[in-house]
């Protein structure tokens, strides 16, 4: 199976319809879940004001889709349908056009595309995507998703164009493998807390 375009959005309604503030369901994800955790792509900053440009990243460390794609091969055994999964994209990347017809996923200040496939896909996100993609300009690396989750609603993995993380809500023992896995930087999050942010 490969990933798709999807133009029918009944999948999405639910992230949709949520009452959050669209501030914090964008950048951290729905409040639906027994569990959070936070994604550290680079470290928290060490000090106020700290700018993302000067935090010490690791030369030989993991990309941050590559990383993801840690995180989702575990979530993919905390799920019943790991091959009926969702990815949204955020439409403001330089590679989709602004008349591009494709029907958006929207919450109030942010539109996706969403696209479908497997979480086993995700190991050749940023080919698949690319070639996806490859009539709307060179992009590069992938864009990494904003959303991902399956379609039984198990978790959700969310991760803005801003934040040095992705948000993860899932189950107890999910949350807590990925915090144990020592393969990439998960820590337990506390969704009535704003965690630290780069200026």
């Amino acid at each position: 199976m490969s990933i798709t375009r999807c133009v029918d959005l009944s999948a999405p309604r639910w992230l949709e319809q949520r009452e959050e503030d669209w501030r914090r369901l964008a950048a951290r994800g729905p409040v639906a879940f027994d569990k959070y955790a936070r994604l550290r792509f680079i470290p928290d900053p060490s000090y106020p004001a700290q700018r993302e440009g000067d935090a010490q990243r690791d030369p030989e460390g993991l990309s941050d889709n590559e990383q993801l794609e840690v995180v989702l091969a575990e979530l993919a055994r905390c799920t019943g349908t790991p091959d009926d999964c969702f990815f949204c994209i955020w439409d403001g990347w330089p590679s989709f056009t602004s008349d591009d017809p494709t029907p958006k996923v929207s919450i109030p200040n942010r539109d996706y595309f969403l696209f479908h496939g497997t979480l086993g896909d995700f190991a050749d996100w940023d080919a698949q995507i690319k070639t996806l993609l490859d009539d709307l300009g060179d992009i590069g690396g992938a864009p990494t998703p904003a959303f991902v989750w399956p379609a039984d609603h198990a978790w959700c993995v969310t991760c803005d164009i801003d934040p040095h993380c992705a948000s993860i809500g899932a189950g107890l023992d999910a949350i807590d493998r990925l915090v144990a896995d020592p393969r990439v930087d998960v820590v337990v999050d506390d969704p009535a807390r704003e965690p630290p942010y780069y200026s």
